[in-house]
């Protein structure tokens, strides 16, 4: 006998929709949370773009263009996404001990651009994929000025952590993240030309 599907469970009543959601998202969604997001669809425009650019058209290659609940569900999973990582970022303090220095030079990091932050509310947040468990990640220092400043925070999320189709950071004839091949690399110019490049891209594809 297969094993019942999360949805199948859901609709028999054998789960409640915030397990339903962690089990799906893998995240911890707590009511707090999910009050945020439905606000966020409660004061969503009918009019004009409840989606981002990118997941507008991730909806249109999928042929869902004309469908409400997948509209729907692409909002609320950018919104868990989002609320994930406002939980997971660090604050300047957090950055600070986790790189051995003190919060001025962390300020001074954010202002030329080698670190990345976004602002949440009044808090000004450092998201986890550019830290090591005991530092930061290698070379990412080089290439952060190079990331284009109106990204929303998401996008550049996935952009440092999830392969990019077509790139040319490939290891053992795999795609790899930027992460990941600047973990892998030993930092030459070269290497991060290559970086630069990707990134490039991406200004003139999001322009």
């Amino acid at each position: 006998m297969s094993e019942a599907t999360t949805e199948s469970r859901y609709l028999r009543g054998d789960l409640n929709f915030e397990d339903a959601l962690r089990e799906v998202t893998g995240v911890d969604i707590g009511r707090d949370q999910l009050v945020q997001i439905l606000k966020s669809l409660h004061t969503a425009n009918p009019a004009g773009p409840a989606l981002s650019e990118h997941d507008a058209r991730v909806l249109t290659d999928a042929g869902f263009t004309a469908c409400p609940a997948a509209a729907t569900a692409a909002r609320v999973d950018r919104d868990i996404r989002m609320a994930n990582l406002v939980a997971t970022s660090l604050s300047i303090a957090d950055a600070a001990v986790r790189l051995g220095v003190t919060p001025a030079r962390i300020r001074q990091r954010i202002a030329d651009g080698t670190l990345w932050v976004f602002d949440s509310g009044r808090n000004r947040l450092l998201p986890p994929a550019q830290f090591t468990d005991s530092g930061a990640v290698p070379h990412l220092d080089k290439v952060m000025p190079h990331i284009p400043k109106d990204l929303h925070p998401l996008t550049v999320q996935t952009l440092l952590t999830q392969p990019q189709p077509q790139s040319s950071l490939v290891v053992d004839g795999r795609p790899v993240s930027i992460v990941a091949w600047l973990t892998g690399s030993a930092g030459t110019p070269e290497e991060i030309e290559i970086v630069v490049d990707v990134l490039a891209a991406v200004e003139w594809e999001s322009a």
